[in-house]
């Protein structure tokens, strides 16, 4: 009976500690929605990192997203709340691809041990990182794309980076 008890505490503790809300720091600004859809040669990007910077520089929130596989980014700032404070941004993309890896995938049924050589191997493989997508468009001065977030507006845009690149990180 005791340890019925006790596992109803611990789930109910549980729970009520996993489910509060994360607290709202002092200063943020109130935040609108804002979905940004980004295409790379005409076809939805996947993986992308979106940033908005303001433009006049006063906003010190990290304002970002990452696109799902239809290319979409639910911007949300100070990671976790969602939406943008109003304002205007210049829209920075990012997106860095490794070179794939000499080493065969695992098997799902792997042991422990094939696991941890695994993990030795790829720790010692030399592997590329590439740029998939032109630096201008991670360049606050060089971007064109630029969104303007409002109260009570439609505050998403789809903007283009471009084809497709390669371009090894150095």
């Amino acid at each position: 009976m005791r340890i019925r008890i006790y596992l109803a505490i611990t789930l109910i503790l549980c729970v009520f500690s996993g489910c509060q809300p994360q607290n709202r720091p002092d200063g943020l600004p109130d935040l609108f929605p804002c979905a940004i859809t980004i295409t790379q040669g005409s076809q939805p990007l996947e993986g992308a990192l979106v940033r908005l910077i303001s433009e006049d520089g006063s906003s010190a929130w990290t304002i970002s997203g990452k696109t799902d596989a239809r290319g979409v980014a639910k911007i949300s700032t100070h990671t976790g709340f969602a939406g943008a404070p109003a304002g205007t941004f210049k829209v920075l993309v990012s997106k860095t691809e490794m070179s794939p890896s000499q080493f065969p995938e695992l098997a799902k049924n792997a042991s422990p041990a094939e696991r941890a050589e695994r993990a030795n191997q790829i720790s010692m493989e030399k592997r590329t990182r590439y740029n998939v997508v032109k630096l201008e468009f991670d360049d606050v001065k060089k971007t064109p794309h630029s969104i303007t977030i409002a109260k009570g507006g439609k505050n998403d845009a789809t903007f283009d980076v471009g084809e497709p690149i390669k371009e090894e990180v150095k």
